[in-house]
């Protein structure tokens, strides 16, 4: 891994949770790290308590010494382009004669001479990458894997163990950062569309995915029912199909990873592994039963297609049947703080209408007939224009809502898009417009059963409140669940899980 990166390597744009993981690998290998981030984040203060150099400023003097005088031969500098290219350190970067890399191609030169597993999709790849990761480290062996959240137990996105093999990555469809990769093997979990205002159309943006799927060198694990071009097995890897099923269910065609989920006691029969020809396991072939420590379908997926890539990194059958059972998910993933019959609180990244109607629904698998009061911060502004009408049918399952403004992250504003347009548009008639200033005092005019916050902004820092918030309805014990009614819709709900 070493010779990827000059001695010293700036990151703007450092509080990235992808472009953070790799400075903390350059660190960890003898890299003098530091970098620029605009806002101040408990990661931030983290990566500086680790002894990198971290500036909130964009004003060229107040960079460390060897970012202010630095060459080409001595200075890398990495970007995202989540950070806008007219701010001044790019100017003052370029007058050293010093061309930034994106973080994508730092990744991709990190790990592309090394066997490599990649966790691709829209949906579910930090879960998916982390639980994967968690396998290969229950192993003597161990990975290095750079994972795009925060894991639950050890508050890192980045892990490594001398001597270690593989690599795990998340391979992140945004401004096609994954066709710098090419893993040994991967998986895409799901296509949906996404990232329109980069891709265009929805057509491109599957084509991002191809690209992606044929760059990976031996095996290539994809939903059993995803529409995928053929390729020569002499100039492509070979691709294998996953799925999720009820013990009812007749097995898919063409099916070598299954998960068998029994409706009686929530575990789940694994099968790595089958043979195609005969619907039958093989010698080389894995089998075990447990049940999956997240919740929802969507999340044995994830377990799923963890354990398939683990199997080809050769993990054994006993450490893939423990993780499964005792791994504790990443922060901002169904991350739930407070679960009592009086209150709950929930948090969760989810940012994408399929994301979100996952999240609802393990919310009312896990928690049946309660009342759930949804606070969510749209992201993007082309994101809220390009699947309004999707937005709108899915926040308006919650039983009370709360909509804040639209995080923009890198986008200038939309005229006309707003978040008033979107709580316009959904149908629910307890749906409120708040702003983080004012949604605590709002809550109090409501009981609150079940508290969930979603979004992939800013909402996070909303976290600490919440909890108070919620541990305070504890203390009043009112009967939060009898003055509350539940959503119920007849016959199935309408939720969209993730294509499986």
């Amino acid at each position: 891994m070493e010779g990827v990166a000059t001695q010293h390597v700036f990151f703007i744009g450092l509080g990235g949770i992808g472009m953070s993981s790799l400075a903390r690998h350059l660190q960890s290998i003898g890299h003098v790290v530091g970098g620029y981030d605009l806002t101040p984040s408990p990661l931030l203060a983290t990566l500086a308590s680790e002894g990198m150099t971290v500036t909130h400023s964009p004003n060229p003097n107040d960079l460390p010494e060897w970012a202010q005088h630095g060459n080409p031969d001595d200075l890398t500098v990495v970007w995202t382009p989540a950070v806008p290219r007219d701010i001044a350190l790019f100017r003052h970067f370029s007058s050293l004669g010093i061309e930034p890399i994106k973080r994508a191609a730092l990744l991709g030169q990190i790990t592309n001479n090394y066997p490599t597993l990649a966790v691709a999709g829209t949906h579910g790849k930090t879960t998916t990458s982390s639980w994967l990761a968690a396998m290969l480290n229950d192993t003597p062996d161990g990975c290095h894997a750079f994972v795009g959240g925060l894991d639950a137990i050890t508050g890192s996105n980045y892990c490594t163990r001398e001597g270690a093999e593989w690599h795990v990555v998340e391979a992140d469809e945004f401004d096609r950062s994954f066709h710098h990769l090419h893993p040994t093997h991967a998986a895409i979990i799901n296509i949906d569309p996404d990232h329109l205002d980069i891709y265009g159309t929805e057509e491109a943006f599957r084509q991002g995915f191809e690209h992606f799927g044929a760059q990976v060198t031996q095996s290539l694990i994809i939903p059993h029912d995803l529409a995928w071009p053929q390729i020569k097995l002499e100039s492509g890897p070979q691709v294998e199909r996953f799925a999720v099923i009820q013990e009812d269910e007749e097995i898919p065609e063409e099916v070598n990873h299954l998960a068998i989920l029994s409706p009686k006691d929530g575990e789940v029969r694994f099968i790595l592994g089958r043979s195609k020809a005969n619907h039958k396991t093989d010698q080389n072939s894995i089998e075990f039963t447990t049940r999956p420590s997240l919740p929802g379908r969507h999340n044995t997926a994830n377990a799923l297609v963890a354990c398939a890539l683990a199997w080809h990194a050769g993990v054994e059958k006993h450490h893939l049947a423990r993780v499964v059972k005792v791994y504790k998910g990443v922060k901002r993933r169904m991350d739930i703080h407070l679960d009592t019959p009086k209150a709950v609180y929930v948090d969760d990244y989810a940012h994408h209408p399929t994301e979100l109607s996952a999240l609802l629904q393990a919310v009312r698998e896990r928690w049946p007939d309660r009342h759930v009061t949804l606070i969510f911060q749209p992201h993007l502004f082309s994101r809220t224009r390009d699947f309004e009408s999707e937005f709108a049918r899915i926040l308006g399952l919650s039983d009370r809502l709360f909509v804040l403004p639209i995080y923009p992250a890198r986008e200038a504003p939309i005229p006309g898009v707003d978040a008033q347009r979107l709580v316009d548009r959904i149908s629910s008639t307890d749906k409120h417009l708040s702003t983080f200033d004012s949604i605590f005092s709002s809550l109090k005019v409501y009981p609150v059963d079940i508290l969930v916050t979603a979004g992939a902004g800013t909402i996070d820092r909303l976290v600490p409140q919440a909890i108070e918030y919620m541990q305070d309805c504890l203390t009043q014990n009112s009967p939060l669940n009898e003055s509350l009614a539940p959503f119920h819709i007849q016959g199935q709900r309408d939720f969209d899980l993730y294509p499986i």
